[in-house]
């Protein structure tokens, strides 16, 4: 079973075995194959999205070329995994486990040990640092990683709700402050911290996210937090002081 992290830095693993690094192109290509997984792609498809500004023969040649290199790393598990017939090549579904399919399935679920789940797969965004001079690939990229960061601020908010609602307030600052990693406008985790932080008597450190709030929010967009941010840091003030805050 081959088994890819593309959710951060591109991981191939077979069993507890790590593939030996592969070049970009051919990591590309692997990913490409398992996310898009619902019919086989044909190798012009292929050719075009990642070496289309060579000509046809020669992306044709350097899509051949990276199969090589990927069967070559499969070694002799290659045959069980990547499937080639009629010019067109796919990954095996029943060989192959991709933690971005998965992320997705568990945020779909929308259960809390799901959500859990699921912001623990989320360890970054879709193949960083992998950007090819590829206009089509990247292009295909960049949707797809924001399609699944949105996804990723979905869940990771949902999780944070429960959290809240529950008085797991260690819990929710962690997933709070992830969401502000993502995304430092998420003008409702900047207010679901600070009530953590009144709740828990923490004044100094409800004072320093509502600033944080008001400094991203001026800076980036020219705006003031919304009134219930402003009467959430208010109502923070009143609780009872922590000298650990």
């Amino acid at each position: 079973m081959l088994s890819l992290g593309l959710l951060g830095s591109f991981e191939a693993q077979i069993g507890p075995l790590t593939l030996a690094a592969l070049p970009k192109k051919a990591q590309a290509l692997m990913a490409y194959l398992a996310i898009e997984n619902d019919v086989p792609r044909s190798r012009t498809e292929l050719a075009t999205l990642l070496w289309g500004d060579t000509g046809d023969e020669q992306a044709l040649q350097s899509l051949r070329k990276a199969l090589s290199v990927i069967r070559q790393a499969l070694d002799e598990d290659a045959d069980a995994i990547l499937a080639v017939q009629d010019g067109a090549i796919a990954l095996e579904r029943g060989a192959v486990t991709v933690d971005a399919l998965e992320f997705e399935r568990l945020a779909r679920a929308g259960d809390p040990d799901s959500l859990r789940a699921a912001a623990k797969m989320y360890r970054g965004h879709l193949l960083a640092g992998l950007d090819l001079d590829e206009g089509p690939f990247n292009e295909w990229l960049l949707s797809r990683r924001e399609r699944l960061r949105e996804l990723a601020l979905t869940t990771l908010g949902r999780l944070l709700d429960f959290q809240t609602r529950t008085g797991a307030d260690d819990a929710a600052i962690e997933t709070g402050q992830r969401i502000l990693a993502l995304e430092p406008l998420h003008e409702a985790a900047h207010r679901a911290l600070i009530q953590i932080f009144g709740r828990l008597g923490r004044r100094a450190a409800a004072a320093r996210q509502y600033q944080v709030c008001v400094d991203a929010l001026a800076q980036e967009l020219g705006v003031t937090p919304d009134p219930s941010t402003t009467a959430a840091y208010r109502e923070s003030l009143m609780g009872r002081p922590d000298p650990l805050a």
